[in-house]
């Protein structure tokens, strides 16, 4: 399968290869990525790209500290549900105690909910008329959430009393927390963009959705390296449409952002040009 890979900022240089345009022409068939440079150098870079994203977040506004770390957690609880209804067909004592730390995570929501709501409070005497809106919707979302995580609590609650009897087979309540998890997942995804105006948040959440969060679950989290090859024109394609946003568009960011745009930029290059010599 041969494929067009969009490189609208790469160095004029890509190994072997001599590109100066646009289009770099690559089949997928014959890229030989290795697997001691997937691991030792395109994930570590990768995961330098992300952290930077999420500083760049807090930059923008502090109290996407708080979000980026209800994200992160509600992203954990959902793997560890994962895994747990995976492997425990039946309850044994590993199981249990997978189950009491699903518990122990949502009551680390719990805190993480409330963290953000207080902080916001304090903020909406502050701001322009915007901004004030954001909040307003953002306090609105976290109540919902902090509800949503109260019903998970209680369902996990009775489903680690009902784990070890007769009751277990018949208790019903197991159906609700995945969908639960879920949902409070791709609601901590809006919030990490909530708080920025208009067209800067459409670009930060498309490049969340096509580059940023396929690159924590595919390539992060799952490692995987083919997925990573099958959607480079995908990511690449995402991520130059972002960065030429954020260096050539209008939105007028602060020097200190951009600079470090270009560092991930930079980055990006270099993955690229490991994975494609």
């Amino acid at each position: 399968m041969r494929l067009i890979l969009c490189l609208f900022f790469l160095l004029p240089t890509l190994g072997h290869a001599q590109v100066r345009s646009s289009y770099f022409l690559y089949d997928t068939k014959k890229i030989n990525l290795d697997d001691r440079s997937f691991e030792r150098y395109i994930i570590p870079q990768l995961k330098a790209i992300t952290q930077e994203f999420y500083h760049i977040l807090k930059k923008l506004h502090p109290i996407h500290d708080s979000t980026i770390k209800l994200f992160l957690q509600l992203s954990n609880t959902e793997r560890t549900f994962k895994k747990y209804h995976k492997k425990c067909k039946e309850i044994d004592d590993e199981c249990f105690e997978n189950l009491k730390e699903l518990y122990g995570q949502s009551r680390k929501l719990d805190q993480l909910i409330m963290e953000p709501q207080n902080n916001l409070v304090k903020l909406t005497n502050t701001g322009s008329s915007h901004e004030l809106e954001g909040m307003l919707h953002l306090i609105s979302g976290l109540g919902q959430m902090g509800n949503q995580n109260y019903r998970l609590m209680h369902a996990l609650e009775e489903y680690i009393l009902t784990a070890n009897t007769s009751f277990f087979p018949f208790y019903d309540g197991k159906s609700l927390i995945e969908p639960t998890i879920h949902k409070m997942l791709l609601s901590s995804e809006l919030m990490l963009t909530q708080l920025l105006e208009g067209e800067l948040r459409d670009d930060f959440h498309a490049v969340w959705i096509h580059f940023f969060k396929e690159v924590d679950e595919k390539i992060l989290y799952q490692k995987d390296k083919i997925y990573l090859i099958k959607r480079l024109e995908e990511l690449n394609l995402s991520w130059n449409t972002f960065h030429m946003k954020m260096t050539k568009g209008n939105h007028n960011l602060p020097q200190n952002i951009v600079g470090l745009i270009k560092i991930m930029h930079n980055r990006w290059n270099s993955c690229l040009k490991i994975i494609l010599r």
